[in-house]
């Protein structure tokens, strides 16, 4: 029965419900006076009781409608469906934070809604500026706007052919850096003066290109099941899956072109990975909430639970952060530099 009140929320829900508190408390509202009427054996004639069981059919509704648009507003941080309670032939209804594949797949059908990025031109730049708790100063701090609530505030831009990169460090300097592919060695013993921050290379590196992730990710299948069975095998996973969630996390985080169809096979493929659970409300490296994609690693950390979350958008299921990450914006520009 969860699946087909899931199909009634669904159907009945808005196709663009503002992020609006007055929303929610008018839902509310609704819905407390719709509990607040008679039942069906207080009906004393067979017109009151019919009367009665149009209004219990009313207040069924009302309760769908309020629990999506309590949904929509990001007000529950989950899907909210109805259960039966009160013992045999209660009609009373109350909220139930759904499963992890339930969340997950209302997040899938949100994403997949959405517009598909264009893929750049081989010259332009994605752009990202983000807070992480491995990033280092540089000294070369501009003004209390370089950091970000005490954290430090990293913009960087990746050419998307994947032959040069710039990072500024908390507002400061730009340095442009030459990407060097496999087996290549930089030119005038690294004093090219258009990359004033020398160069870096190696397989990480080049595996983070935007090139090379945008064409990874798009070659994945959109079947949930293939897509984890995919990660899996790339990866070499065993079967606990620790580096399967690392890895769609890691996509997540730094892949800021995913196609919506494959954004929603990530996500469908995360409800089908044992020990995922969803937190109602999660925090960021930045500090902003939302709803959390927990994973209980088996693996412990110095015997203690060793648990990884990411965190989504509450109203668009887009993609924030973690503990120690944040991705604050991001863009496609034409130029190092440009912030879109």
């Amino acid at each position: 029965m969860i699946d087909e009140e899931i199909a009634l929320v669904r159907a009945t829900r808005p196709g663009d419900v503002p992020d609006d508190p007055e929303v929610k408390a008018r839902a509310w509202a609704r819905l407390h006076a719709e509990f607040g009427t008679e039942d069906t054996a207080g009906a004393t004639s067979t017109t009151d009781a019919t009367r009665v069981r149009r209004r219990s059919l009313r207040r069924r509704l009302m309760w769908r409608v309020a629990a999506t648009g309590l949904v929509a507003a990001g007000a529950a941080g989950a899907i909210v469906v109805t259960q039966t309670g009160g013992g045999p032939g209660s009609s009373t209804k109350r909220p139930a934070v759904a499963t992890a594949a339930q969340t997950l797949e209302l997040a899938a059908q949100t994403v997949e809604q959405q517009t598909a990025p264009p893929r750049p031109r081989p010259s332009q730049w994605v752009y990202a500026q983000t807070v992480s708790a491995f990033a280092l100063t540089d000294g070369n701090v501009v003004g209390p706007e370089a950091m970000h609530h005490g954290k430090v505030k990293v913009e960087e831009w990746w050419r998307f052919d994947g032959k040069r990169m710039a990072r500024s460090v908390q507002n400061g300097k730009l340095y442009v850096k030459g990407i060097l592919g496999p087996g290549a060695r930089p030119r005038h013993d690294g004093t090219d003066p258009r990359f004033n921050g020398g160069y870096i290379g190696g397989p990480g590196i080049v595996s983070r290109t935007p090139n090379k992730l945008y064409d990874y990710v798009a070659g994945l299948p959109t079947d949930p099941a293939a897509l984890l069975a995919r990660i899996r095998r790339d990866n070499g996973d065993k079967g606990q899956d620790v580096t399967t969630f690392g890895v769609i996390a890691g996509i997540l985080r730094d892949d800021h072109l995913i196609p919506p169809k494959l954004n929603a096979a990530l996500y469908r493929a995360l409800g089908k990975i044992p020990r995922v659970s969803i937190k109602r409300d999660a925090t960021d490296y930045a500090g902003r909430h939302g709803i959390g994609v927990a994973f209980d690693s088996p693996q412990r950390r110095n015997g203690k639970p060793n648990i990884q979350t990411i965190v989504l958008d509450r109203r668009t299921f887009r993609y924030m952060g973690d503990s120690q990450n944040a991705v604050l914006a991001s863009a496609v520009v034409d130029d190092a530099g440009q912030r879109g």
